[in-house]
């Protein structure tokens, strides 16, 4: 129980750091970027992840590299996130297909297809995929993983994680009312109404999906004992995603568009129950596994 306390308040720590660090890197960023202040929420909190797990990692005694998911040959882990990344790609185009045979997605026939003309697309779209899935396995799969299952074990670190990790999706800043003033405190107030979602049925198939596919990717971590395949499977999900939502559309004649999140044209109980077959027979494979070591 004091595991999941302070695990717990770290994640809150997490979301109050990040709120305060949100106007200073305002301040920063400003003259470059001029994003709304919302999106610098959303980055400051992600590093207020990073610091708050090695604090995190600090207190369990584990602040190494291999606790935040970095062990091994670099060639096998490089081996590794490549057969994750086309896994990730091979899960996301089962779903694609379905989706396409029942009818809930199309080609959005204004966008050029060929290869060529959209490589600089393709290029930023794999750059923004895999930095993502660094960052986010490096904190929930890398740092937070670590420190539970070394007080709790295998199936709460990965309940765990698995639920915080499907649980920040839903947190989403408003955009501020034009012409308001920003300060330190800006951020602070800003919270109750990024956790509005939570009080939504609709987010149900989007939440479990992304609660099943963070239980795969912590079999994969058990597995390996490191995250290079959890960032390899994480980005090509991440990448085949936004090459999706750029080429196609969601249609509004199907019959089975209730099987798709309203909050994401891709997630839905469809990928649900995909993840959750690649989930469970990744589980079994493992179990057999270590039976037969054992």
């Amino acid at each position: 129980m004091r595991a999941i306390f302070s695990f717990s308040f770290i994640v809150v720590l997490t979301f109050i750091l990040g709120a305060i660090l949100a106007y200073p890197l305002k301040l920063l960023l400003d003259p470059v970027l001029e994003l709304a202040f919302r999106k610098y929420l959303n980055y400051a909190t992600l590093i207020s992840g990073v610091i708050t797990c090695a604090i995190y990692l600090r207190i369990n005694n584990l602040l190494t590299a291999e606790a935040f998911g970095f062990s091994g040959a670099i060639d096998k882990f490089l081996m590794r996130f490549l057969n994750g990344f086309i896994y990730g790609l091979l899960i996301m185009s089962i779903i694609e297909v379905i989706l396409f045979v029942l009818g809930i997605h199309e080609i959005d026939s204004y966008r050029d297809v060929w290869l060529l003309s959209n490589f600089s697309l393709l290029i930023k779209i794999i750059i923004m995929s895999l930095l993502i899935a660094i960052i986010e396995e490096l904190i929930f799969r890398g740092a937070f993983f670590s420190g539970l299952y070394k007080r709790t074990g295998a199936f709460i670190s990965t309940i765990f994680t698995s639920l915080i990790y499907s649980t920040v999706h839903f947190v989403r800043y408003p955009d501020l009312k034009s012409g308001s003033e920003i300060d330190w405190l800006t951020g602070l107030m800003m919270m109750p109404d990024a956790f509005r979602r939570f009080f939504e049925w609709d987010i149900t198939d989007y939440f479990f999906t992304l609660f099943i596919f963070g239980v795969l990717l912590s079999l994969l971590r058990l597995k390996h004992k490191n995250i290079a395949a959890c960032i390899g499977l994480h980005a090509g999900v991440v990448a085949l995603i936004k090459i999706a939502d750029y080429f196609t559309n969601r249609t509004t004649e199907s019959d089975f568009n209730h099987l798709v999140s309203p909050y994401n044209s891709t997630f839905g109980w469809i990928s649900f129950a995909v993840i959750s077959l690649f989930t469970i027979f990744y589980f079994l494979k493992f179990d057999v596994k270590n039976s037969k070591k054992n």
